[in-house]
């Protein structure tokens, strides 16, 4: 699983993913992610660790993520709104990790197991047992972290704000001159931006966010593969038939032949 982020509105989503990279984006669901083996790079609002096997990362809404696996990794993936995290729901809504990673000595047992169980699928694809185990999950883990107030709208910094708008509006077309004037920023401080916190240019992660969504459409729907790169926010197919074989090694096509 190497699913699409956008506002979801509570629904739950959960899975194993092998070898995932995902650029920094956000939205307004939990997230948990899971190390079962190998190692992945998480970064959550500009702190990067490295995660190994039997570590884990929450992170709440809104707060600008990313994944990175440099070499093999296979997670458990989590995201559900806050109404299934049942009494934790308030403090999630509220507060946010002040550091949101989790060695394995600072898991318990039980939440190791619950996380294992989570993956089988007679419970994953049960909502209803699925949201009890989270609310296992999250009586473990809860107590284990330091909570602080979240920050209001405008104390968001510009990482934040680019990247909240870029996951709104990446349907439309968009430049980065467009995107420094709704930001009210020099587009060549923005160019910057994208360099140092997010290590692309403003074309590629445009690019990679239009691609994630337009594999999903691929994955999940019949839809042609002429809607889907409209869709996407592509400006044309044959951009659209050059940024996927850079990324997947082979044509939309032969993608969804192959089933992946």
């Amino acid at each position: 699983m190497n699913p699409f982020y956008e506002r979801r509105s509570g629904r739950l989503q959960i899975g194993v993913s092998d070898n995932m990279n995902f650029p920094a984006h956000l939205h307004d669901d939990v997230e948990m992610l899971y190390c079962m083996e190998g190692e992945i790079r998480v970064s959550v609002m500009g702190e990067t660790r490295l995660l190994q096997s039997g570590e884990c990362a929450v992170i709440f809404p809104e707060r600008v993520h990313s994944y990175t696996t440099e070499h093999t990794c296979k997670a458990l993936l989590l995201i559900f709104g806050s109404a299934i995290a049942g009494a934790y729901a308030g403090s999630i809504r509220k507060y946010y990790p002040a550091n949101p990673f989790l060695g394995k000595k600072d898991i318990p047992a039980d939440a190791a197991l619950a996380f294992r169980r989570l993956c089988k699928k007679e419970i994953n694809t049960d909502p209803g047992l699925c949201g009890a185990w989270i609310q296992v999950v999250l009586a473990y883990l809860f107590p284990r972290l330091t909570l602080c107030e979240d920050e209001s709208p405008e104390n968001m910094d510009l990482t934040y704000r680019l990247v909240q708008y870029i996951m709104e509006h990446f349907q439309e077309p968009l430049t980065l001159e467009e995107l420094a004037k709704k930001l009210h920023v020099n587009k060549y401080y923005l160019s910057h931006t994208f360099s140092a916190r997010l290590q692309m240019s403003f074309r590629e992660y445009l690019n990679r966010i239009r691609l994630e969504y337009a594999m999903q459409l691929i994955r999940t729907t019949g839809k042609p593969l002429t809607e889907i790169w409209e869709d996407a926010g592509f400006e044309s197919q044959r951009s659209f038939n050059r940024v996927f074989r850079d990324a997947a090694g082979m044509t939309p096509k032969e993608y969804r032949s192959r089933g992946m």
